[in-house]
């Protein structure tokens, strides 16, 4: 039988592929976002300011500026995706070694693993995320960006390392595993040969699920206006404040958070609509390789 998800799932990401790559050179985007701060009608009897509704010309409408909502979408995208991956992959470069190392259930590493593992569990990853990230040191200090992603990993780097944890304790007693140490092989040897390509299927379907769920948790903090970058801008004599320098996604969703109450519904729709389909993406892909490697296993069995 096909694997209608791991079809479905493949063609999403391709679809996203090509928006995050070949997007900002299609000949309809903007891809410099410039603003119109105004415009003429066909014979210049008539001149519209922004922002302007939906037309051929800008098919979602534009922002107060007069940059077009759809141009900021596709060249937001590369940068948006770009971000939770980092984000994902720096979680599991982490985790996976420690999660290697508590494999035994024994010793400092497992120890640090169960218990911060449980104090991550108390509260919701937004919480954690919310609390770091308005620390002044992050808010003010250079290299913001890196940062971010370094604390977004960190956040629930524990809870992989947990699961792999107990994936390796239970591939410990496997027939090849005693075999293997039986036969004097180093930790290392043990690891990349044995421990690794048992592991892989499910680090990949993971991978992929949790992919989906930092794209959540960024999306969450572009609602409550904690941007991924700012910078500290004066905007009047003696008064200064963060102004949003990146054009990714979450940011558009902080900075029309408040336009829902002025019956500027697209505004907010279109970017959480796009987060949606990177969670939707990614989570079908997860199930698609789930099944794929499920019939792989029996198949061999």
């Amino acid at each position: 039988m096909r694997n209608i998800p791991l079809w479905i799932g493949g063609t999403m990401l391709a679809f996203l592929l090509f928006v995050m790559f070949a997007g900002p050179h299609l000949p309809f985007v903007n891809k410099d976002l410039t603003p119109e701060k105004h415009r003429w009608n066909a014979d210049r009897t008539k001149l519209t300011m922004p922002p302007y509704k939906p037309s051929a010309i800008n098919p979602l409408g534009s922002d107060k500026a007069g940059v077009d909502n759809l141009s900021k979408l596709i060249v937001g995208a590369k940068s948006t995706v770009l971000f939770v991956l980092a984000v994902t992959l720096v979680r599991y470069l982490i985790a996976v070694p420690l999660g290697l190392l508590a494999r035994k259930q024994k010793g400092f590493t497992y120890s640090v693993v169960t218990s911060m593992n449980q104090v991550f569990s108390y509260l919701p990853a937004l919480f954690f995320a919310a609390l770091l990230l308005s620390n002044p040191l992050i808010q003010y200090g250079d290299y913001r960006l890196l940062k971010v992603i370094t604390i977004l990993a960190l956040i629930e780097v524990f809870r992989v390392a947990y699961v792999i944890q107990q994936q390796t304790h239970q591939i410990s007693y496997e027939p090849y595993m005693e075999a293997g140490a039986s036969l004097g092989l180093s930790n290392r040897r043990l690891a990349v040969g044995y421990y690794m390509p048992a592991l892989l299927p499910e680090l990949i379907i993971n991978f992929c699920i949790d992919v989906g769920k930092v794209m959540l948790l960024v999306g969450q903090l572009g609602v409550l206006s904690i941007f991924l970058t700012h910078e500290w801008v004066e905007i009047a004599e003696y008064t200064k404040k963060f102004i949003n320098s990146s054009t990714d996604w979450m940011s558009l969703l902080g900075a029309h958070r408040k336009d829902i109450y002025y019956n500027k519904f697209g505004f907010v729709f279109f970017p959480a609509l796009a987060i949606m389909y990177v969670i939707l993406t990614f989570n079908i892909l997860g199930e698609g390789f789930r099944r794929y490697f499920s019939r792989r296993a029996n198949a061999k069995v």
